[in-house]
């Protein structure tokens, strides 16, 4: 799909339109909160930001959970940790007389952190989006989750040897 520009052609009622506007407006709120970890988080990635707020979700949890609930390799969960307890953002340790099962917890500094930058982008977001009129806003929220509740439920595909003539 071709990017288009201008709020014309977005706005055209077209599903690719459509789809090109919520693709450019994610971009758009992506940066803020690049823009807010850049600022605050002292050097971490938004891939280890994210294991930091899924952590948090999840409470403590073991290693091979956390990521599976981020879609990542065991190894790569491994080497997030690592860069996360070297700065203190997260404590790893064995629970129980199994060694293998290593649990991880955010730290007071990991919270805190998480905490400041979710505050900031809040305050950009809504720097932002308050230019919008509210029953906009709205209308568009209630587009999203029309279009989250059907995604859930997506059409099969039919196969070209399902089709009758």
């Amino acid at each position: 799909m071709a990017r288009r520009d201008g709020a014309a052609s977005l706005a055209d009622g077209s599903v690719s339109g459509f789809v090109e506007a919520v693709d450019q407006a994610q971009a758009l709120l992506r940066s803020i909160s690049d823009h807010a970890l850049s600022e605050l988080g002292g050097g971490i990635t938004s891939t280890q930001l994210r294991l930091l707020d899924r952590l948090e979700r999840l409470g403590e949890s073991r290693l091979i959970d956390l990521a599976d609930a981020l879609s990542i390799a065991p190894s790569t969960a491994t080497r997030l940790c690592d860069a996360l307890a070297e700065r203190q953002l997260i404590m790893r340790h064995r629970r129980g007389r199994d060694r293998r099962e290593l649990q991880i917890r955010l730290t007071d500094a990991g919270l805190h952190l998480l905490g400041a930058i979710r505050d900031r982008t809040a305050v950009e977001w809504e720097q932002v989006l308050e230019r919008i009129p509210a029953e906009t806003r709205r209308h568009v929220v209630m587009v999203l989750a029309r279009l989250i509740e059907d995604g859930t439920a997506r059409p099969t595909l039919v196969g070209a040897g399902d089709i009758s003539a």
